[in-house]
């Protein structure tokens, strides 16, 4: 696969005083990111079953001048061919001798591979202004502070479009390693603006036990193109007692609106990973491999004649329905978080904070997990469930094809399913000390923990616990502990070296696979070099031991999560990584 992505960035914008208490800043930017994706040496479907499907060339045709047969291909005759040769249908079909070790050849390979190619264009257009003010110079500052009220009032404005053309092969579902056609979206987009306040207000300042204790408020509210408007809001307190101790908490209602894709992409075959059909292979008392009866089976769709002779996929991969839903709403989530700050005294430049959080997300964006939709069904006769179900015409299987139609598949189209809480805690440490005149060390350590991590598939349905755990409802590792270290010299010779420490706990897998996944430790060195004034040279390598990311193997594939059997986003897929950046600037322009 050949994977580009081009970017293109420009702002523009101007900021500076109305007066003594007003000030503004307005700014209008462009953005475009433009992609190309090359498939290589994939294979056509169609092709695929024209090469298979050889018979002898035994055809003859009379010769005008002796009137006896002949064959028609004298170089082929007696030999394979395929049959759209023979009823011409496609003179250029190779047949493919899949019986033999060695016989493939390269002619067969040529006739089989579908290069595949998509092109892609993203672009975004944003207007913001605000104007900021220091409401204390018209004397609005409360009796115990010395500070007045700053307010900022300010409007935002975006337009976002997105383009997407795959070639024929593609849209087609003629790639035999795609699971499915990837179809076009053609040229969709919206528009929100959004009108916002904010404010700070000094409550108390220098008084006993409170240097200062401050309301931070802010109030937002955005308006779609696509009929969706939303109201989001925060409420946050800084209590500092003294020079060394600070309390501080907030609450927050966010949203998020649905991604173009997440609105508009079209209905077509993608692939989930499933260790096997519950109501797939033999039957022995009634029951299949996976414990279902034939009464649970039959909610699925599964007729008797089907039920103990449907195949399970040998990849481990099953066919659900994926798509956009323009009626998406904005999720919305309730952020609480108390935390408490301590500078000691009697050790200098040392920071401690902890910080304790909560949030819930209600209408979460995102597609049913289909094994859970499956299972469901078989558990409860749910008809919301069972209706997004459709089995395989006569081979009754959730795999075999690709044509939306006809083929078997869940149904799990983008919805704004049912809710996920999580709870957890950041602790930070952040030290520094001169070594002489040797310069000077900073070190500083983060570590979260999520204590709980809850999450809902649909409205009504059961809750599954995602900390520490991977797979089925929960998808991607939702990791329990993690750490990152780093150390950092700031030399007296314009040489900044640092080591840094990733720690990444273990994840235990939720489904029967039982593929868990082991904890990593990382070491990433860096170095950063101020040449001159205006030329700086950064380089370093990350993941010095070249650790390898666990991998989760055979039928837990996490294909429909992560990719190459691993999450590239939680662990170094690509092993050791060495970088190498200069960065020069131009001085001041007077």
């Amino acid at each position: 696969q050949d994977l580009r992505h081009t970017t293109f960035r420009g702002v523009l914008g101007a900021r500076g005083d109305i007066d003594d208490t007003w000030r503004y800043d307005v700014s209008a930017q462009y953005a475009e990111v433009t992609m190309q994706n090359t498939y290589l040496n994939d294979m056509s479907i169609t092709r695929i079953g024209r090469a298979l499907d050889a018979v002898v060339d035994d055809r003859t045709q009379v010769d005008p001048v002796t009137g006896e047969a002949v064959p028609v291909n004298p170089e082929t005759f007696g030999q394979a061919v395929c049959q759209s040769v023979v009823d011409m249908t496609d003179s250029e079909c190779v047949p493919w001798n899949i019986f033999q070790a060695g016989a493939v050849t390269q002619d067969m390979i040529d006739y089989l591979v579908l290069p595949l190619f998509a092109r892609g264009t993203t672009d975004q257009a944003v207007v913001s202004a605000y104007v900021q003010g220091s409401l204390g110079d018209y004397g609005l500052t409360l009796p115990t502070a010395t500070s007045g009220v700053e307010v900022i009032f300010g409007i935002d404005w975006m337009d976002i479009n997105l383009d997407f053309n795959p070639d024929q092969g593609f849209r087609s579902g003629d790639g035999a390693g795609q699971g499915g056609a990837t179809l076009a979206v053609d040229d969709v987009g919206y528009r929100v603006t959004e009108y916002y306040v904010e404010a700070v207000v000094p409550l108390v300042e220098g008084a006993r036990f409170v240097d200062s204790l401050a309301l931070d408020l802010g109030y937002r509210y955005s308006d779609y193109s696509t009929g969706e408007t939303a109201d989001t809001f925060k409420i946050a307190g800084a209590w500092d007692i003294d020079h060394q101790l600070k309390i501080r908490a907030s609450f927050n209602r966010a949203i998020r609106a649905a991604q173009l894709r997440e609105l508009f992409l079209p209905q077509g075959f993608n692939l989930f990973d499933m260790d096997a059909d519950p109501c797939g292979g033999p039957v022995a008392g009634g029951l299949t491999a996976q414990g279902r009866t034939l009464e649970e089976c039959a909610r699925t769709g599964v007729t008797a004649e089907q039920f103990g002779n449907i195949a399970n996929s040998p990849a481990g991969q099953y066919n659900y329905l994926q798509g956009g839903n323009p009626q998406l709403q904005p999720e919305e989530a309730d952020t609480w978080s108390a935390g408490i700050v301590y500078l000691p005294d009697f050790i200098a430049d040392l920071t401690l904070s902890v910080d304790w959080y909560q949030i819930e997300v209600d209408g979460a964006i995102d597609n049913p997990n289909p094994e859970f939709v499956l299972n469901q069904c078989l558990d409860t006769g749910d008809a919301q469930f069972c209706e997004a179900i459709r089995r395989g015409a006569g081979n009754g299987s959730l795999w075999i094809g690709s044509d939306v139609d006809v083929s078997g598949r869940v149904s799990a189209l983008n919805s704004n399913i049912g809710f996920f809480e999580v709870r957890g805690v950041d602790v930070a440490v952040d030290y520094s000390f001169d070594i002489a005149d040797w310069g000077r060390v900073n070190l500083a350590n983060m570590l979260g923990y999520i204590d709980s991590w809850k999450q809902q598939e649909v409205a009504g349905g059961p809750v599954q616990s995602c900390e520490g755990r991977w797979g089925g409802v929960c998808g991607q590792p939702t990791l329990e502990w993690k750490n990152n270290l780093r150390a950092t010299w700031y030399t007296p010779w314009d040489l900044m070296l640092s080591a840094n420490w990733r720690h990444i706990g273990e994840v235990d897998d939720i489904s029967p696979a039982g593929a868990d996944l082991g904890s990593r430790d990382y070491i990433d060195l860096a170095a950063v070099w101020d040449a001159t004034e205006m030329l700086s040279v950064r380089a370093g390598v990350n993941n010095v031991f070249d650790r390898a990311p666990p991998v989760a193997g055979g039928n837990a594939g996490p294909s429909f999560f992560g990719n190459g059997n691993t999450f590239p986003s939680t662990y170094d897929a690509l092993g050791r990584y060495w970088f190498l950046a200069v960065s020069a600037g131009m001085g001041r322009i007077r």
